[in-house]
């Protein structure tokens, strides 16, 4: 029954994709292919009901069926709404997004993993190796580790595996010798999943991703979905969603906070 649910959701999702608004009055919020489809709507439909019973609004998840149909969705302005990073990317900022929350808690890291017993020790060890990115166009697990190779002058296989669960994937099923994802996403796979792995390399600290408004939202709109986002934390309805969500609620966050991204997006090409 859960499968089917979780699977029923997955299916919304993707009948989404085609159209911005479901109806006048909708706001889409647009989701960052981190995880599958029935992972994505298990984690963000109880966040959108909750924004719903707060603001009085009524939000959509969508999301494209990969990484590349998303980003281009944001990049024609699709979502009123959206959760990621990828808009830092310099052939996206002319579409006007603004930050105004981020995913809370401690800042994520850029990790490489390896399976527990790899003989892999030093990022050296990885000269020649088969390592999963879930796309190039993620940040902290293909930007940020891209950068630290070249700088060591370290070249690898790269295989692309759509998403972060993807690219653990396969490294439980040792068809890879490492895998680049974030920190967070790396300890919450490791519980669910039951998996033992060993990070090789940690970046410095990166905000999380953002939650972002198109220009076209009204202002009374963002206040009050901004207001409902950070007050999650605070309210005893929310404790539960937040559970589940493995979240520990929104924080505030602004375009300058992403400085950093940036930067490294440029350093890449990106």
């Amino acid at each position: 029954m859960v499968l089917f649910r979780l699977l029923s959701l997955a299916l919304l999702i993707l009948l989404s994709c085609a159209g911005v608004r479901a109806d006048e009055g909708t706001y889409s919020f647009g989701v960052l292919n981190q995880q599958s489809p029935a992972l994505t709507a298990a984690r963000w439909n109880p966040i959108l009901r909750y924004l719903a019973g707060k603001t009085g609004l009524a939000f959509q998840l969508h999301m494209g069926k990969t990484v590349q149909e998303t980003d281009a969705m944001m990049g024609r302005g699709e979502f009123d709404f959206m959760f990621t990073n990828h808009n830092f990317q310099s052939e996206y900022l002319g579409v006007g997004y603004k930050v105004f929350a981020r995913w809370g808690g401690e800042p994520i890291h850029g990790v490489i993993a390896v399976a527990e017993d790899s003989p892999l020790r030093h990022l050296d060890d990885l000269a020649g190796k088969t390592v999963a990115f879930p796309s190039n166009d993620a940040f902290v697990a293909y930007a940020v580790p891209v950068v630290m190779l070249a700088k060591d002058r370290v070249k690898v296989r790269e295989v692309f595996a759509g998403n972060q669960e993807g690219a653990l994937a396969q490294l439980k099923a040792r068809r890879v010798e490492a895998a680049a994802v974030n920190s967070r996403f790396l300890a919450q796979y490791m519980e669910r999943e039951k998996a033992s792995f060993r990070v090789l390399y940690q970046s410095g600290g990166y905000p999380d991703l953002a939650v972002i408004a198109h220009p076209r939202v009204p202002g009374e709109v963002l206040e009050k979905t901004r207001a409902a986002l950070l007050g999650m934390r605070h309210d005893p309805a929310a404790t539960a969603i937040l559970a589940r969500s493995q979240s520990r609620g929104f924080d505030a966050a602004d375009d300058t906070d992403y400085e950093g991204v940036r930067r490294i997006y440029k350093a890449i090409g990106q």
